[in-house]
């Protein structure tokens, strides 16, 4: 745990002390937020959607909710976890605050690498004491109270994407329907997104 609280407190302080005109200040915060988010992991990457959405939309306007929710659809259409949807986050927050290409290039580079260092460190450095560590009566048990945690931030990500579409039949409709082909026919899933994303448009 000193080693994850121990980088998470050096980025802070880093971004704290660098003056925010400055053109380092966005990159350094966004690496902070990216691996504040990637210690939270548990049980997926979709535990990390009502986080990163309160916080980059909600709380600290990197980008607006459409760009949001349009980036996360397009994602789940693509092969690969739910983490490479933070390379599109740090690309479009470095884009809405005026960096360049290579600004938006370096903020998809940040996003994948803050949310993966803490899985990096976590191999490193824990997973070979792991055995010894589930020997501890209070870490074994704790173990059930994450889990049931990563299941309510499942279910909080599925609350918080359907506010921002409000009470649309149109889009309830949608919604049921997706669910109903995804689990009772064998219509691809990328196939099912791009539909939505088209008829989205569409209306």
């Amino acid at each position: 745990m000193i080693y994850f609280l121990g980088a998470l407190l050096l980025f802070a302080l880093v971004g704290a002390i660098i003056n925010r005109t400055s053109p380092f200040s966005l990159p350094i915060r966004l690496l902070e937020n990216f691996y504040r988010n990637g210690i939270l992991v548990f049980g997926g990457g979709q535990v990390l959607v009502p986080l990163m959405f309160t916080e980059f939309v909600e709380m600290k306007h990197y980008l607006p909710s459409s760009g949001f929710l349009s980036g996360f659809a397009l994602q789940q259409a693509l092969p690969g976890p739910t983490f490479s949807f933070t390379s599109y986050l740090g690309a479009l927050s470095m884009k809405n605050f005026g960096y360049g290409l290579w600004g938006q290039i370096l903020g998809g580079l940040i996003g994948v690498i803050g949310i993966n260092l803490p899985g990096l460190i976590l191999v490193l450095f824990i997973v070979p004491f792991w055995d010894d560590l589930k020997k501890i009566s209070r870490i074994r048990h704790s173990l059930s109270g994450i889990n049931a945690v990563s299941v309510g931030f499942i279910i909080a990500a599925f609350v918080l994407l359907l506010i921002p579409m409000g009470f649309n039949w149109v889009f309830l409709g949608i919604m049921i329907a997706t669910f109903l082909l995804l689990n009772f026919t064998k219509v691809s899933p990328p196939v099912i997104v791009l539909a939505g994303i088209l008829i989205g448009y569409l209306f």
